[in-house]
């Protein structure tokens, strides 16, 4: 077992007051056998009342209207996280049964959503990519690997040259992108095959191999028969283990985005994310005024344009 704590602030600062921030939140970690929440705490500058549901995607999701007048707005969440190393699938049991297992799902109204496939301009170059690597005694899970390895070796780890609106074929185009890409290349991939696939929203811990730590993280997880779901993970062609700190699932990233919500004023915004996970406990630092970086950012022109936009959906990206 690990222990782990996390820091994830965002801050948002306006060139003007606004009122009636309404946002909504994926920020509580999963609590489950591998991944158990020591304690958990989210602020919220201003102190506005949090209220909680589970999604249908069995998430903690949480929502909260701010309706004063403001100009800066921070989403703080903190926590002490336990975490235990998964159980590998054997993969002993007959393939054939394997697919045909998986087969019946597609009559299943749980793992339709995780079986759609995404039409894109590539998808028969995808289609053939699946079946160039699947044979008769491929089983699903030896072939998830197989195009986990696949994107990890073919796509270039790259970071601001793409965002989260970015098309799959635009990534499958290009070869280049992030953690999001690549999982959103791997899970259609997964679809086409058969086998049922979402997408994960996490934190990843740097042990000097893995990429996507100091920001949110994605990665893939399929459904293998007579094991239930296993992580994925492209970016470092690797299973989502021990450090990989699981906080929601869906469909997409806009079933699992951290922070998304709206505000009433005709104002323009700067947003910050800062993450931190370590195996020590982090030390306290000033997150609830400006910090240097928001007070630099804020001389920039607060008008909207392009390259502004840009750097703002890069931020909210997964890394």
């Amino acid at each position: 077992m690990k222990k782990f704590y996390l820091k994830h602030l965002t801050t948002y600062k306006y060139s003007n007051n606004v009122t009636e921030s309404n946002n909504k939140i994926h920020l509580y970690p999963y609590n489950d056998l591998n991944q158990q929440i020591v304690n958990h705490k989210i602020t919220i500058s201003g102190n506005p009342a949090i209220s909680t549901y589970i999604d249908d995607y069995n998430n903690r999701v949480g929502s909260f209207n701010y309706l004063p007048p403001h100009n800066f707005l921070s989403i703080l969440s903190e926590a002490e996280i336990n975490k235990n190393r998964i159980v590998m699938p054997e993969d002993t049991m007959d393939i054939k049964s394997q697919w045909s297992f998986l087969y019946q799902l597609k009559h299943s109204i749980d793992y339709l959503p995780f079986l759609e496939i995404e039409f894109f301009s590539k998808i028969n170059e995808a289609k053939k990519i699946v079946n160039t690597l699947k044979s008769e005694n491929t089983s699903p899970y030896r072939l998830a690997n197989n195009l986990c390895e696949f994107i990890n070796k073919e796509f270039k780890y790259k970071k601001g040259v793409t965002n989260i609106y970015t098309k799959i074929q635009e990534v499958w185009i290009s070869k280049a992108g992030v953690c999001q890409d690549f999982t959103n290349i791997l899970i259609q991939l997964c679809r086409i095959a058969s086998i049922p696939c979402r997408y994960v929203s996490g934190y990843v811990f740097a042990t000097g191999r893995l990429r996507g730590a100091s920001a949110t993280h994605a990665w893939a997880e399929i459904y293998l028969p007579y094991y239930g779901w296993i992580g994925l993970d492209p970016t470092n062609n690797c299973i989502a283990d021990i450090y990989h700190i699981k906080l929601c699932v869906g469909r997409n990233y806009n079933d699992c985005s951290p922070v998304k919500g709206v505000y009433k004023g005709n104002e323009t915004q700067i947003m910050d994310v800062k993450v931190e996970l370590d195996t020590k406990k982090i030390k306290s630092k000033p997150y609830y005024d400006d910090g240097e970086n928001m007070k630099r950012k804020e001389k920039e022109n607060f008008d909207v344009n392009s390259f502004q936009k840009n750097l703002q959906m890069i931020q909210q990206q997964q890394q």
